[in-house]
């Protein structure tokens, strides 16, 4: 007997792994990202999840629609794992406590959910997973003495469903609607909430508020109104230890929630904060699916007396593991919602080598829904955008990209065809950003300075976010290794702007100033009978190519006189900066 349980044993074991690689990872990895205020953000896929130390725990999936989608053992990572990891850090050392930050996260189909930074760390770290693999829990018997076929076998094909990943698992969730599957982002969010921090001697609320996305707002003196509850709380934290059990009495958040005509949004967030501008940010998930909902209150009384110090109102929350988020003398509660209109990011992914990105930029990336890009940034940025879609190339929509692969068509006829193709593309933008999902350009450099996107996307203004990167400027200047504004200014042109003010550049080279033309080495022989107006022949000029690539980048140097038939024997003609002036002596 001994014999056969042990082996059974085994087999169960054997069953369980078979499950975690059949219903796992398959094919190409998809990828998730941790950005927002993070020192570290992460680019993950699931085969890199798996070198983590893994959990396994069971979720239930019923939805608040009272859609059953099936019972799971699930393995994966603890989010607060991955969250430490990325060294998370807020910006502003006014309220430095984390606990007022928000958990955003995504999926591939553009849904979201928020959650609290105390329902990640001040819980037990394997209520909150990001898994990678699932085994159905099969149960041993159908159930037809209870059920008929119509009931039981939708029951049971849906154990048999594909599970997307990565899935983010809440064990503590009576309601599941937050176990996303598909996630491709998690997002922390710092609010940075105008609130001023100051020391009060005697800190005391007569009275609260329940503001921001309500349907009713409420001024709160007394809970008289209210259905009571009783509970015991464990005053815990990290920094001060233990300091004994108290009893509290007062009304569920829940309660005053609803009288303020809240409902169970997973995109609220509830920030609840003192007069002194001590804070915390809950979740609306935490409150009104979590078994801890039931605990979180707004008391009025401990130990059966009223609250004096630190009163009138204190929020507490028993099932918290530390006790860093029992806000005293409530005065203020605010219901927040997190879901962002879809939005046209224009990022800059720096100028040449992939060492060169922003952490900005990376974060932004994270947040997208699909992409705008030219082949060659897809292939060396594809892990940050992991496998979300590609839209179309915005390069095969210049003239000269198009001739290239059309070298037959005729000139009038490749107008024609252009203006066909770049009125699609722009639909294509149109199309994502209706269905409500953000779009990212990714853009050489840095996209405020000559960006090509400024000339095509303007109907987009208003939903349109810049994010900055490293020009072939700055990556030019460190080459060169000087200080070029040594005369008090740099002047920054393309070819055109300087034929169409000539003005300024007399100016400039009166002054000594260093002037840096953009897109200017095809155009650089009919440039300089203009520069030789205002500049001696023997004025240094270097021309920097390739700015930024680590094995391609180089500057020559020549005078004015010169430069045209020095610049004739590189090889490149487009890549490159013209930079002139006293400066570079």
């Amino acid at each position: 007997m001994r014999k056969k349980f042990l082996w059974l044993h085994v087999l169960l074991i054997a069953c369980f792994s078979f499950f975690f690689a059949v219903n796992g990872w398959g094919g190409s990895s998809p990828a998730i990202s941790i950005t927002g205020a993070v020192r570290q953000p992460l680019n993950l896929g699931l085969e890199d999840l798996q070198r983590f130390e893994t959990v396994t725990v069971r979720l239930n999936e019923v939805t608040m629609e009272r859609q059953y989608n099936g019972a799971f053992y699930f393995r994966g990572v603890q989010l607060k794992t991955l969250l430490e990891l990325a060294s998370v850090q807020k910006e502003e050392a006014g309220f430095s406590k984390q606990i007022d930050l928000a958990i955003l996260v995504r999926n591939k189909d553009g849904k979201q959910v928020v959650l609290s930074w105390g329902e990640v760390f001040y819980s037990n770290p394997s209520e909150v997973v990001l898994a990678f693999s699932s085994a159905p829990i099969i149960p041993h018997t159908d159930c037809n003495r209870c059920h008929g076929p119509e009931v039981y076998k939708k029951w049971l094909n849906v154990l048999s469903r594909t599970v997307g990943y990565p899935k983010l698992v809440i064990t503590n969730d009576f309601y599941t609607d937050r176990s996303l599957e598909n996630v491709t982002n998690i997002e922390v969010v710092d609010l940075h909430l105008k609130m001023e921090n100051k020391k009060i001697e005697d800190l005391f609320s007569p009275g609260f508020t329940v503001t921001g996305d309500v349907k009713r707002k409420l001024n709160i003196v007394n809970l008289h109104s209210y259905q009571r509850v009783d509970a015991l709380a464990k005053m815990i934290g990290d920094g001060a230890g233990y300091h004994g059990l108290e009893s509290y009495g007062g009304v569920l958040l829940s309660e005053l929630l609803k009288k303020a005509g809240v409902s169970p949004d997973v995109n609220k967030g509830i920030i609840v904060s003192a007069p002194d501008g001590y804070r915390t940010l809950l979740s609306c998930g935490e409150v009104y699916l979590s078994s801890r909902g039931k605990t979180i209150m707004v008391a009025d009384k401990m130990a059966n007396q009223p609250l004096t110090k630190g009163g009138k109102f204190k929020l507490i929350l028993p099932d918290d593991l530390a006790a860093d988020r029992t806000i005293k003398a409530v005065s203020n509660i605010e219901v927040v919602t997190f879901m962002q209109k879809p939005r046209l990011y224009i990022i800059g992914v720096g100028c040449a080598d992939t060492s060169l990105v922003m952490l900005e930029a990376i974060s932004y990336m994270g947040k997208a829904d699909v992409f705008v890009c030219p082949e060659d940034i897809q292939k060396r940025f594809s892990k940050y955008m992991g496998n979300k879609p590609v839209l179309f190339d915005p390069l095969r929509n210049t003239e000269y990209m198009f001739k290239k692969e059309h070298p037959t068509v005729p000139p009038e006829e490749i107008k024609r065809l252009l203006e066909v193709q770049r009125t699609e593309d722009i639909q294509r933008i149109r199309d994502a950003l209706t269905a409500g999902k953000s779009v990212a350009l990714l853009e050489y450099g840095d996209p405020t300075v000559y960006g090509g996107w400024m000339f095509w996307l303007d109907e987009f203004k208003d939903k349109t976010q810049v994010i900055s990167g490293i020009s072939a400027f700055n990556a030019a200047n460190a080459m060169i290794g000087k200080h070029i504004g040594c005369k008090g200014s740099i002047v920054i042109t393309v070819p055109q702007g300087l034929q169409a003010n000539e003005a300024m550049l007399k100016a400039v080279a009166g002054n000594g100033d260093t002037l840096v033309i953009f897109i200017g080495l095809r155009e650089l022989k009919g440039l300089r009978p203009l520069l030789q107006k205002y500049y001696a022949n023997n004025t240094p000029v270097h021309l920097v190519y390739r700015a930024g690539y680590s094995d391609s980048e180089h500057i020559i140097k020549a005078s004015l006189k010169e430069v045209v038939e020095v610049a004739e024997k590189e090889k490149e003609q487009h890549l490159g900066l013209i930079y002139i002036g006293p400066c570079l002596d």
